[in-house]
């Protein structure tokens, strides 16, 4: 039990009320056996999660699977006991909705896919879906449908299409059950049974006589919880006893991901002679810069934890409030740093936890060039095993402690010069995947380094393919390219683009014997992993795989194609990007409209299908192939290079049939047989 103490006025003030909230850890089996049934009130929001969301949580639990982890945990939920109609408990989430509901689609794909698990049963309940949602008559149909009660009927594709409650969910279901049939029939199993077992949240039950929106202020007011990220960095300074402070400050630069390198030093060192400083001298901590300007004892005491939540709050605050407390730079203000030019607003594509681990796998990579002796992090790459990866670091001596940390100061420079973000600008809403390069400017006297962002380019496209497909909680190639980066001091485009695609393709090929952990610390170590025959690849596309193909060659076509591109003029082209897609489309329909019927090899062949969004993939659904390239040319920009490579030879022979499906395939062997330096 978990108390919980809210104030309620009376006639003489405030009253303290408290409140006991029964905690219990929750399973698909313990509910099941359990008898729990949810609901989602009317005020909730409807569902939101995007694919990309759906997708990783998916993606996470099997990979919590494979690493036979004995469970996996996927947060809180708030709910109240209330009962139902028929006198019959339910349990209406307070808050937890979105979770709860992607974990019942989880379910839900199981049961469509018709796997041999009890995971496939639990969306149902007393003839009624498990989750129930109040007042939203067609999500209940549409859940209770798919989940095969005979009292609940299929909304239709287009009352899905125009109802808000209906499509997000419906798109999420799609993606689901694609990953779920991309998998063999044992795993399938295994991973439904895992779910059912070992995924684990708990659930806070409050009473029913809990004033809500009192809950919810003491929730939104109670401080700041420290992440893991903090709690290492007070592990790792332990070790420190000289120029705690500079380390400690040297991290500070590194963590806040929203902003740039340059500006994060420029707060944390606003004394370095910045008039002189050029972006490469950024490249390595450099202490004839920083430590002869820093002002502070080297020998004064680190943080203490209550220390650094306030200074996480600070950071939170406005870049313009000043900090007369600033433990950092006991000379000048935080909040002072300013850029005159347009802003330029960035999102990581990781977060600082994943790549702290990415900074200790590189630093274990060259501590294994020199002295040969050094493995790689033992647990999977994922930012929840962030102390559990460091756990052999906050042992180590003060000088490995410091000599990590100055590895993640390279690392930063080079994620942020020559790693993707989300960029956005003041004009605009529209977030991209960009690259920018770094510019000096002065105004009063003083010089600036500034970000302008880079023309789409190779590297750009290359890494959006690596973002958007295979482990994408881990990004394994992000070791090898930031490490290879720093080992030949990159400074050219041609030179980083050279160095991804070799690690890529590796990559892509490395043999069954090689998981993408270990080939990607290989090739952090200057080592070349083990890959397999370019004969074993062409043996793969020959197989009708229908949805069960990849989704990275789908993408890394896209890339190829994107280079060999002649008609870089047309306006569909020019506003062609590499998108997170996850829904694999039959160009010619599995069910065509006029009945037309394929054979199966043909119809599931790599050369008749296509990577889409669940959007794009709908808005064809069973048309004819004709129809789908008239759809195809009106819309404002390309879909997919792929499906342009496809309608230009339905236009060239005017059908799509079983020679130009095995055609296109041909052709899309030999881009990738080319772009790997391979035999045909």
């Amino acid at each position: 039990m978990v108390n919980i103490v809210t104030s309620e006025a009376n006639g003489k003030g405030k009253r303290l009320i408290q409140h006991q909230v029964e905690t219990q850890v929750l399973t698909l089996s313990y509910i099941q056996m359990n008898e729990y049934q949810f609901s989602i009130p009317s005020y909730q929001r409807p569902y939101i999660w995007p694919d990309e969301a759906v997708l990783k949580l998916f993606k996470d639990i099997n990979d919590a699977r494979v690493a036979k982890e004995p469970n996996y945990f996927i947060g809180t939920v708030l709910t109240s006991l209330e009962q139902d109609e028929d006198g019959n408990g339910i349990y209406e989430l307070i808050d937890g909705q979105q979770r709860t509901t992607t974990l019942m689609l989880i379910a839900l794909a199981f049961k469509m896919a018709k796997v041999d698990s009890a995971i496939a049963d639990i969306a149902a309940f007393n003839k009624q879906p498990r989750l129930q949602f109040k007042i939203r008559d067609q999500v209940q149909h549409l859940l209770g449908s798919l989940a095969g009660l005979d009292d609940y009927v299929f909304p239709g594709l287009e009352a899905i299409d125009e109802n808000p409650y209906l499509n997000r969910i419906y798109a999420a279901l799609q993606v689901l059950e694609q990953q779920v049939n991309a998998l063999e029939n044992q795993d399938r199993v295994l991973l439904g049974d895992y779910i059912f077992k070992n995924v684990q949240w708990v659930n806070n039950i409050v009473p029913p006589q809990m004033d809500l929106n009192r809950l919810f202020a003491t929730m939104n007011t109670a401080g700041i919880q420290l992440e893991q990220s903090d709690i290492l960095k007070s592990k790792l300074l332990k070790q420190i006893s000289t120029d705690k402070p500079l380390f400690d400050a040297m991290w500070l630069a590194c963590e806040h991901m929203e902003n740039y390198f340059e500006r994060n030093v420029r707060k944390v060192f606003p004394n370095a002679p910045w008039n002189d400083i050029e972006p490469e001298h950024l490249a390595s901590f450099n202490e004839t810069l920083f430590v002869k300007s820093y002002g502070g004892n080297t020998h004064k005491q680190g943080l203490t934890i209550m220390q650094l939540a306030e200074q996480l709050e600070a950071a939170a605050e406005s870049d313009n409030k000043n900090s007369e407390d600033n433990k950092l730079d006991n000379e000048q203000d935080a909040g002072s740093y300013d850029l005159e030019t347009e802003t330029v607003y960035c999102r990581p594509i990781i977060s600082f936890p994943l790549l702290l681990i990415h900074a200790y796998r590189i630093y274990l990579a060259n501590r294994a060039v020199e002295f040969d002796d050094t493995d790689d992090v033992v647990p999977r790459v994922h930012a929840d095993k962030l102390l559990e990866t460091f756990e052999p670091l906050t042992k180590a001596s003060e000088e490995e402690v410091k000599d990590f940390i100055k590895t993640l100061w390279r690392v930063r420079y080079q994620f942020d010069r020559w790693v993707v973000k989300w960029v956005e600008r003041d004009d605009s809403d529209d977030e991209q995947l960009r690259l920018t390069y770094l510019t000096k400017s002065e105004s009063g006297g003083k010089r600036y380094i500034n970000r302008t962002q880079k023309e789409l380019n190779k590297l750009v496209m290359l890494q959006s393919v690596r973002n958007f497909t295979g482990e994408r909680s881990a990004q394994y190639w992000l070791t090898p390219f930031i490490a290879g980066l720093i080992r030949e001091n990159t400074t050219e485009d041609a030179q980083a683009i050279a160095l991804l695609e070799k690690i890529d393709n590796d990559l892509s090929l490395a043999a069954d014997s090689e998981t993408q952990k270990t080939a990607s610390f290989k090739q952090a170590k200057q080592q070349q992993p083990v890959i397999d025959s370019w004969q074993k690849i062409v043996d793969y596309f020959a197989e009708p795989r229908g949805t069960s193909f990849e989704h990275y060659w789908f993408q890394k076509l896209e890339y190829i194609l994107w280079k060999k591109e002649t008609n870089r003029h047309l306006k569909q082209f020019s506003n062609y990007r590499i998108t997170a897609k996850n829904s694999v489309e039959h160009v010619y329909p599995q069910r065509e409209e006029y009945q037309n019927i394929i054979e199966r090899d043909f119809l599931d062949a790599f050369g008749n299908l296509v990577l889409l969004s669940p959007g794009e993939n709908s808005s064809y659904s069973n048309q004819a192939v004709k129809k789908k390239l008239v759809d195809f040319e009106a819309k404002p920009q390309y879909e997919s290079l792929k499906l342009k490579a496809m309608f230009k030879i339905l236009k060239e022979q005017g059908d799509w049939q079983k020679t130009q499906i095995q055609l296109h395939q041909k052709e899309m062997l030999n881009a990738l047989a080319a772009h790997y330096g391979l035999t045909k």
